[in-house]
This record gives C-alpha cells, sequence and structure tokens, in this order.
C-alpha cells in the first residue's frame, strides 16, 4: 500500500514536470518566434519624420506601391507560376519514368537528385551564369562560333530565363516527392484501362494523373510557395536584368541609397507575407483531401514497370536533364578553379592551371574568417535546433492537454516567413533591442536559423518520437526516473536517427543559406555564402570557383550522410 502510494506521489510529480515544460516551452518558443514579426509589422505601419515624432500610418505601403506599381506584383507571380510549371513538368514525368519503365539511367537519375539537394542554389546560380551568360557564356559563345548566331541565342537574364532556371533548380525535389505517390499506385487500374484499348497517353492523362493529383497538387503549391520566397536566382540574374521581384526589392530597400528604408521594406516584406498565405492555405488543403484519393489497400500487389522497347534510351536522355543540370554549372567552376583568370575552355589552357585559388582562398583572412564563421554557426544552429524541436515535438506527442497544439502551431507560425522577409525582421528586432548585444555577432546568425527551421525539426522529431511505445517510458517510471532521465536514457536513443537527420539537415542548409546572412552579416560575422557573393561581386571568379567548389564538396558529403540516414529502418517516415 505504501508502495502504490509513493507511486502515485512519484506520477504526480512526473505529470506537474511534463505540464510546467508544456507552459514553459509555449513560452520560450512564444518569445522566439513572435517578437520578430511583431517588430516587422509595427515598422510597416511607422513613418519617420525628421527631427519630430514617429507616427502610424500606411505611407510605407503606398511609397512601395508608387515605387514599382504593379510590375513587382507581376514579376513575383509569374517567376513563382513559371517555375513551378517548369518543375512540375519535368520533376513529374521523370519521377513517372523513373517509378513506372524500365528506362535507363533511372538510378543515376535518382542520385544526382539527392546530390542536388546538398548543392547550393546560389553556386549552381552563378554556374549557369558562366555557362549562358550574354558575352562570355559558354554555351552562348558556342552557339556563336558553331551556327553563326548573332546577339544573345539563350537569353537568361529575362524573367523567362529566370523561371527556367529555377524551375530547373527545383527538379529533382519535385521528383523526390511524387516518386513515393507514384510508386504506391496500385498498376491493376492502369492494366484495365489499357485492357480497354487506352493508349499509354491516354492511360497517363485519364488514370495515372488523376489519381496521383491530390500529391502532385500539393508539391505544385509547395513549388510555388518556395518559387514566392526564391533569392539566389532572383538576385543573382534578375537583379542584372532589371527584373526585381518581392524578395529583391526587400534587399535593395535595405542595401541602396544613403540611409536604409527600413519601412519601406517592411511593408514589402509583410505584402510577400499576405501573398503567400493563399498558397499555403491550398497546401494544406491539398494534403488534407488526400485519403480521397487512396490506392494502397490491404490487398497485395507490386507496380509494374512499363517496358519502353525502343525508347527506353530516349527516356533516359530525357532523365539526364537532372544530371547534367547538376554537373554543367560545377563543372565549369572546377574549370575556373584552376585558372588565373576566368575565359572561356579552351585547350591551350591547360598548361596554366593550377591550385593558386585554392591555396588562395585558403589562406585570406576574409574567406577563412567566412569558413570558420559559417562551420560555427552551422554547428550551433544544427545542435540548437535539434535539442530544441527534439523538446518540443516530445512534449506535442506525449502530452494529453489540448493546449499543446498551441505549442505546435506557434513552432509552425515561421513557415509563413520567407528567409529575407525573416532576416529583415530579426534585423529590425535587434536595431530595437540594443540591450540584447547580438547584433553584428553570430549569435544573431544562430537565432535566425533557429526560428527559420523550427518547422522542420518538428515534423523531423515527430516522426521519430510517435514510432516509441509509451510502454517503454513508463516502465521507465514506474522505475523511479524521473522526465529528463526518461528523456535522455530512452526517447532519445530511439528517436536518435530522427535528431541526427535533422542536425544535417539544418547543418547543411545553413552553411550554404544566403538569404538570412546576406541581411544579418556584419564585417565580424559574415558567413561563406556572403563572402562568395562578395567575391562575385567583386569580379573573383576564379577564386569564386575555388570556394564554391569546396562548399560543394562540404555540403554534398553531408548530403550522402543525410541519404543514407533516410534510408535506415528508424527515419523511413521522414
Amino acid at each position: 500500500m505504501i508502495d502504490g502510494r509513493l507511486h502515485r506521489i512519484e506520477r504526480l510529480a512526473f505529470n506537474d514536470s511534463g505540464a510546467v515544460l508544456l507552459w514553459t516551452m509555449i513560452f520560450v518558443t512564444g518569445l522566439i518566434v513572435f517578437p520578430p514579426l511583431v517588430y516587422l509589422i509595427e515598422t510597416s505601419f511607422t513613418i519617420e519624420r525628421l527631427g519630430m515624432p514617429d507616427m502610424a500610418g500606411i505611407d510605407n505601403f503606398l511609397s512601395v506601391l508608387r515605387l514599382g506599381g504593379w510590375k513587382p506584383w507581376k514579376n513575383t507571380i509569374l517567376y513563382a507560376a513559371g517555375s513551378s510549371a517548369v518543375a512540375i513538368f519535368l520533376g513529374l514525368t521523370s519521377a513517372w519514368i523513373v517509378a513506372r519503365t524500365n528506362a535507363w539511367c533511372r538510378q543515376i537519375s535518382l542520385i544526382s537528385a539527392y546530390l542536388a539537394l546538398a548543392a547550393p542554389v546560389m553556386i549552381k546560380g552563378i554556374g549557369w551564369i558562366l555557362l549562358l551568360g550574354p558575352n562570355k557564356g559558354l554555351i552562348n559563345e558556342w552557339l556563336r562560333n558553331s551556327f553563326g548566331m548573332t546577339g544573345v541565342p539563350i537569353d537568361l537574364f529575362t524573367l523567362g530565363g529566370m523561371a527556367t532556371l529555377e524551375g530547373i533548380l527545383w527538379t529533382p525535389v519535385v521528383l523526390l516527392l511524387c516518386l513515393p505517390t507514384l510508386s504506391a499506385m496500385d498498376p491493376a487500374l492502369e492494366e484495365v484501362a489499357a485492357m480497354s484499348g487506352a493508349n499509354r497517353s491516354k492511360t497517363f492523362l485519364r488514370i495515372t494523373l488523376p489519381l496521383a493529383a491530390p500529391g502532385v497538387l500539393a508539391v505544385l503549391f509547395l513549388t510555388f510557395i518556395r518559387s514566392l520566397e526564391s533569392f539566389e536566382v532572383p538576385l543573382l540574374i534578375g537583379v542584372p536584368g532589371g527584373i526585381y521581384t518581392f524578395t529583391t526589392l526587400i534587399y535593395q530597400t535595405i542595401h541602396s541609397g544613403f540611409m536604409p528604408r527600413y519601412g519601406e521594406a517592411s511593408a514589402f516584406a509583410v505584402l510577400l507575407i499576405v501573398v503567400m498565405l493563399a498558397p499555403l492555405f491550398l497546401y494544406y488543403r491539398a494534403t488534407r483531401q488526400s485519403q480521397k484519393y487512396a490506392t494502397i489497400t490491404g490487398k497485395g500487389f507490386r507496380p509494374s514497370r512499363m517496358d519502353l522497347g525502343g525508347w527506353r534510351p530516349v527516356a533516359g536522355l530525357y532523365l539526364l536533364i537532372i544530371p547534367i543540370s547538376l554537373l554543367a554549372p560545377l563543372a565549369i567552376l572546377l574549370w575556373t578553379s584552376f585558372l588565373p583568370l576566368y575565359q572561356s575552355p579552351h585547350w591551350s589552357d591547360l598548361g596554366r592551371m593550377s591550385f593558386a585559388n585554392y591555396i588562395d582562398v585558403l589562406t585570406q583572412p576574409l574567406t577563412l574568417d567566412g569558413i570558420r564563421n559559417g562551420m560555427i554557426v552551422a554547428g550551433i544552429s544544427a545542435t540548437v535546433v535539434a535539442a530544441f524541436t527534439f523538446l518540443v515535438a516530445y512534449i506535442v506527442v506525449r502530452r494529453r492537454e489540448p493546449v499543446r497544439w498551441i505549442l505546435d502551431a506557434i513552432g509552425s507560425l515561421p513557415l509563413v516567413l520567407p528567409g529575407v522577409v525573416l532576416g529583415t525582421a530579426i534585423l529590425i528586432q535587434f536595431l530595437n533591442l540594443t540591450f540584447i548585444p547580438i547584433y553584428g555577432t553570430i549569435w544573431i546568425m544562430v537565432l535566425a536559423f533557429l526560428i527559420r527551421y523550427l518547422p522542420y525539426g518538428i515534423r523531423f522529431c515527430y516522426s521519430g518520437i510517435i514510432a516509441i511505445d509509451r510502454q517503454l517510458e513508463e516502465s521507465a517510471r514506474s522505475c523511479g526516473a524521473g522526465l529528463l532521465t526518461v528523456l535522455l536514457r530512452i526517447v532519445l536513443p530511439l528517436a536518435l536517427p530522427a535528431v541526427t537527420a535533422i542536425w544535417i539537415y539544418v547543418f547543411l542548409h545553413s552553411i550554404r543559406d544566403l538569404s538570412l546572412p546576406v541581411l544579418l552579416a556584419g564585417p565580424r560575422n559574415k558567413l561563406i555564402a556572403v563572402v562568395i557573393l562578395d567575391l562575385w561581386n567583386d569580379g573573383k571568379i576564379p577564386q569564386v570557383g575555388a570556394l564554391s567548389i569546396l562548399l560543394a564538396i562540404t555540403v554534398s558529403l553531408f548530403g550522402w550522410i543525410l541519404m543514407r540516414l533516410s534510408s535506415m529502418k528508424g527515419t523511413k517516415s521522414i
């Protein structure tokens, strides 16, 4: 009887500590997420008057509408729609060929898709500029010399060029997202259509595509959202071509002119958030209704592969779009990295090649600081995100109070904040909160990455924790283990594959990200991505090539580790 009372007391103490932890995490998460958004909205409605007190109004919104009229709206929407269409077309067709046919190069395409996730978008964008630049672009020069073309045969610095490039760069993600849906589809439905006389194209359009519609629509909306917040391609290609989207206008408003116009930048950021709300709503609606299109039942089946016959090599060549889109920009950067001055590749340059640029970037204080800061910030950010989101996910999964979903909702809120918007919000926040001296240090970067990857970390850890049976924790509690012991000795070791996966995910995204560091970096806290951008703006193309190749190798290594982790039994649900 005494033992029973002691057990009840221990259980009450455990539950009380869990409730305290729940409310503490709600408060801490809210304290991290809400202030940047509040300062952003407040600044967007604040009118600064020289020599007079500030006043509230909508002048900043009127100013940004007058600044570019409706053209930035049109550019942003057309860019997002165009790149989404290209990505969906290339990614969906590639996924169908990989999943449902016996085409050549299927494995090469799939491996390239995983590796493409690790290669930084900024590096691939710079590589494509070297390939398709109007003056010295390798492909354009070859077309002019070989076919006598004049002018710019392929003009990358247009809205269509931007959208096409972004779509091609996003194609590997679409392939990987569509592949599970097409692989799991019951082939009997397609076989019945074929027996009824439908040809392959009609079967694909009337059977396969409608059944895959929810998954495809979800990927379409996700791609559209990603294109709305895209920054690297619009900055590298749009700005030189005089084409501005919302993300580049936010950047230009802060970095151009004698004084940063934070009010106008905040107004642009708020408008971009509003634009993103509609596709986010449609994305959640599409994923919520996907159960109506289920084709996997209790009846066993194996997806069949269509024999393409003589079309196998043709389909294989089509799948090479993904490895070529990855290797072509890296190859030109690799060639450039060995030359003293950039010029179009020629056999005569072989005698001038050396490792001088690699030695240069690895000995210059600027690049060394960028590499060191990048590694430190990425490592700390990954550790903080993994630890914090593990705790949040555990509370959301294990606590039974309805209020726990408030914690999940707060943690998911940063999904509506593109990187440039979040960077602007945090910048404004700590320009006001001067008593917290982290502006111009690496810690402001760590906070920014924590907020940005909070939703992703929760989803990763949620998948790992939900697979753990509660009885294991209850057994530990019955032996007298407290909450901290249960977390560290039981839950964490079993959920370690998911926690490790989010650590690597945040690390490789933090070390290559540009949209946050480009706004928050100061003289003492520049990250490697910002150093590469500075070298590019200074025209030091060989050094850009060397540093880009080093960065690509680093993040590709971690990307390979993440791919291996995703194939482990403990992380198949991620």
